[in-house]
């Protein structure tokens, strides 16, 4: 009898620090803050910042996702890049792999060509990997386009919106991430844009860690003057929340 209750509790005692691990659910909200600068005097004064800001429910069922960014440079007193951008996207589960969205995003870029490009699309999402270590989803769906260029007459089309996120969990610190997007104009098919972010984030405390991230965008038909191809590369302190 003596020995059954000493197995019993000894078992109890082992099984305590195990049911103490299990993980926390999830909070429902969750956000980020990232700050970037870097200043430069001498031979050459440079000024950059950057600024991102991102807001994010879980879909269970329904989600919602912010995001805006700032991205500001400037050489000897004169500003040479202004980026300014922000996005909302509302998010629907239909089942474990699918779900529903609505997304409506508005950017302003005078060096880019254009003072205002705002999109409002709407599709659905497929999640090809759940997790834990590799996520990976794609997107499909109808976007209507509405453009300001500078120094031009004002276009608006209707098209298609394709993308994929990638999430890789490297480590319980680091996560390594790649978001790529793409339009097509069903009017002219030579009017289509491509973007791709790839980003890595290290965390350096609870709270507080280092990402690096490099932007990377084509537009097959710029604004006459402009550039194709613009990238942006940063390296940011950033919050969570």
């Amino acid at each position: 009898m003596k020995n059954a209750l000493l197995v019993s509790s000894l078992t109890l005692i082992l099984a305590l620090p195990v049911l103490g691990a299990e993980e926390l659910p999830k909070p429902p909200w969750s956000g980020s803050l990232g700050l970037s600068f870097l200043s430069t005097t001498g031979n050459t004064d440079t000024r950059s910042l950057g600024a991102e800001f991102g807001l994010k429910r879980i879909p269970d069922p329904w989600g919602l996702e912010f995001t805006a960014k700032y991205l500001s440079s400037s050489k000897d007193g004169t500003k040479n890049a202004e980026d300014t951008f922000a996005s909302l996207r509302g998010m629907r589960n239909l089942s474990a792999r699918w779900m529903v969205y609505a997304l409506g995003s508005a950017e302003k870029n005078v060096f880019a060509g254009f003072d205002l490009r705002a999109i409002v699309e709407a599709g659905a999402t497929f999640k090809a990997l759940a997790g834990p270590i590799h996520e990976l989803s794609f997107d499909g769906g109808l976007a209507w386009t509405r453009e300001d260029p500078v120094s031009f007459p004002s276009t608006s089309y209707t098209g298609a919106a394709l993308g994929l996120a990638y999430q890789w969990k490297i480590s319980e610190t680091s996560v390594l991430t790649e978001k790529g997007r793409s339009y097509l104009d069903f009017s002219d098919s030579a009017n289509w844009r491509i973007t791709s972010e790839t980003a890595i984030q290290a965390a350096i405390s609870t709270r507080f860690a280092i990402k690096a991230a490099y932007l990377y965008r084509h537009t097959n038909q710029p604004v006459p003057g402009f550039l194709k191809v613009d990238t942006a590369t940063t390296v940011s302190l950033v919050a969570t929340f």
